[in-house]
């Protein structure tokens, strides 16, 4: 039972034992921007987040489709939207993630939005490409938050994938995702450890 407290105490000190919400801005927008690998429920978990915020903190937020590379992303984002009732901004798949990105801020502005959650694009794996991409997205953005989504079936690799993240993006906070599967979660204790940012939302699914 002793050897059990310590692991479980170590544990709540690793994961935080604080409740950690997004970085809210004093005044204007407040933009979230959602990084992570392809298939880890960046698209989903943006929606999620939408819900929650304008459910229960009664804001008004705005789904900007920055992800242009995946088939159909755009279209899961506004079924998502329009399930969840919250509003979505896009261009057309030959556009510039950049320019959605910096017309979707406008749009919000001028339109009463206050927080902007932005789904951008991923990879099976960390390359140059996706990284300038989302470094220039940042330059426009300047997000209160970035949030890494990392998926709790993953193993140890994810690590290497988090410091990459880490170093190109510097990440505010951390969503895992798919907890309800058959997973340890150990891949996440690690990632926690090395970025050393909250967990902010653990999603299932």
């Amino acid at each position: 039972e002793m050897v059990y407290k310590i692991v479980r105490d170590e544990i709540i000190e690793l994961l935080g034992d604080e409740t950690s919400s997004l970085n809210y801005a004093n005044n204007g927008l407040t933009v979230v921007m959602m990084v992570g690998l392809q298939g880890t429920g960046k698209t989903t978990t943006a929606a999620k987040i939408a819900n929650l915020i304008k459910q229960k903190q009664s804001r008004k937020p705005l789904l900007i489709a920055a992800d242009l590379i995946r088939p159909a992303a755009i279209e899961q984002l506004r079924i998502l939207a329009e399930q969840c009732q919250v509003d979505m901004f896009a261009l057309e798949n030959n556009n510039k993630a950049t320019k959605t990105v910096s017309e979707g801020l406008m749009y919000a502005s001028a339109n009463g939005f206050d927080t902007v959650i932005i789904d951008t694009a991923g990879r099976l794996h960390v390359d140059k490409q996706l990284m300038n991409e989302l470094v220039e997205i940042k330059k426009i953005a300047k997000p209160n938050d970035i949030l890494l989504t990392v998926d709790a079936l993953t193993g140890q690799d994810i690590v290497n994938v988090a410091k990459e993240f880490d170093k190109y993006l510097s990440v505010t906070g951390l969503v895992v995702t798919k907890f309800d599967g058959d997973s340890r979660g150990g891949g996440v204790l690690s990632v926690k450890a090395v970025t050393n940012v909250p967990v902010k939302f653990v999603t299932t699914g």
